[in-house]
């Protein structure tokens, strides 16, 4: 029996650390580090596993350190993997950790079961979150080689050193496919990123074996570019519909030359084009929007949710906003406060505007309020490395910063000249 005292599910409920994610999840990166989940901090040997030294992605699910989390979340204790998490709850955002905790509670017996080292003896896994390569066709300004395999030629001429250009987590893959596939039969829900999933011969490997072992009643889960619904012979239309539940969260960040300027390889009229025939062909596929703010969309935020909800291209409770905290250049956080106080008062009208109007409107609201906490709480001070960022990427792209964004040129100055 396990050590924990447990009073009903308080865990849950009032815990500022217990998260259910160490038993429900893997998740591996595309380095090969395992972790309980996608926003894991990795850092300082605080993984749970890695695939590259160990492809059996199993051992991951009671390791060392996977015991050692839950023994510091039953215990209250704060745990250095967990940082993203608690980043977003100082600045008043729901969670990862909280949408677990709310998503999950059928399995909290799990927890109630965990031995006095953190063991949980369920071996069946419900939730696996797999990055299998950093293929990508896209190159956007946040993003590194880490990610996408288009940056790796940029880098080398920018000056820095990548680890390689295709990225794989695991070193034995016969061994790797061999103990997922026997996973797969437990599994509730399996989740898709990058890289960019849809360009991945391993993902359509994966739906192929699902779809021919008979475990189409699975929940697949997407965070992607949704920059195409075909690859090579396959199109995904066709293979969502025979699932029961789709649930794509489509990365994006701005529409036009601006988002395109953002997320380079991005043409918007192909993404609308993409969310109206999956609208059209695909009612297994329920879709959303993760955008990620930071100093190029900010201020545009607004404009951005107000055309995906009147062009009925997505509900108004299925867009979430996420503050970009690194690379810590464009954070939002970097502004200048005149630059701010923009942001805080378009906010502000165009929550007393549009938003007041809007019958769904809680969720974007709470977005937008932890968007301006965080907006008001840091002050990072790093205009010049945001300046050389920026000018030395422009420069292989021959594009120009200052055409595309006009109403942040105070941004391009020089420090002596305005006051940060």
């Amino acid at each position: 029996m396990a050590r924990y005292k447990f009073e009903g599910n308080k865990h849950l409920s009032s815990s500022d650390v217990f998260c259910m994610a160490p038993w429900i999840q893997l998740h591996a990166q595309t380095n090969g580090k395992a972790a309980p989940c996608c926003m894991s901090s990795i850092k300082d040997g605080n993984e749970i596993g890695d695939l590259r030294t160990n492809p059996n992605l199993a051992t991951a699910w009671n390791s060392a350190n996977m015991k050692q989390l839950r023994q510091n979340m039953l215990n209250g204790k704060k745990s250095s993997i967990c940082n993203n998490c608690y980043e977003h709850e100082k600045i008043g955002k729901k969670s990862e950790r909280h949408q677990y905790n709310n998503d999950f509670t059928r399995y909290y017996q799990r927890v109630k079961n965990t031995l006095p080292d953190g063991t949980v003896t369920d071996k069946q896994v419900p939730v696996i979150d797999l990055r299998f390569s950093n293929k990508c066709n896209y190159k956007c300004r946040i993003c590194n080689s880490d990610y996408s395999t288009l940056w790796y030629e940029e880098e080398i001429k920018l000056g820095i050193t990548p680890l390689q250009k295709d990225m794989k987590p695991v070193a034995d893959e016969k061994v790797f496919w061999e103990s997922f596939k026997e996973m797969l039969p437990g599994v509730e829900r399996l989740h898709f990123a990058g890289g960019e999933p849809l360009f991945m011969d391993e993902h359509y490997e994966v739906l192929e074996h699902l779809i021919t072992i008979g475990k189409t009643d699975i929940n697949l889960t997407y965070n992607t570019n949704f920059s195409t619904l075909r690859y090579k012979k396959h199109n995904v239309i066709e293979l969502w519909n025979k699932f029961r539940k789709v649930d794509v969260w489509a990365s994006l960040d701005g529409m036009g030359e601006r988002g395109d300027y953002q997320r380079k390889g991005q043409k918007w009229e192909k993404i609308e084009e993409n969310i109206r025939e999956v609208q059209k062909e695909c009612k297994t596929v329920c879709f959303g929007v993760n955008a990620t703010v930071s100093i190029f969309n900010v201020l545009h935020i607004p404009e951005f949710y107000k055309h995906m909800i009147e062009n009925k291209l997505v509900q108004a409770e299925r867009m979430n906003l996420y503050p970009l905290y690194f690379p810590h250049a464009f954070s939002i956080a970097n502004l200048t406060p005149a630059l701010k106080q923009q942001v805080i008062d378009e906010y502000k009208n165009f929550e007393n505007i549009f938003l007041k109007s809007l019958p769904a409107n809680t969720p974007v609201k709470n977005h937008l309020k932890a968007i301006v906490t965080y907006l008001k709480s840091e002050n990072k001070n790093l205009k010049q490395e945001f300046q050389q960022k920026i000018n030395a990427v422009d420069e292989i792209r021959n594009e120009k910063f200052e055409e595309v964004f006009p109403e942040l040129a105070e941004m391009m100055v020089a420090i002596d000249k305005v006051k940060i």
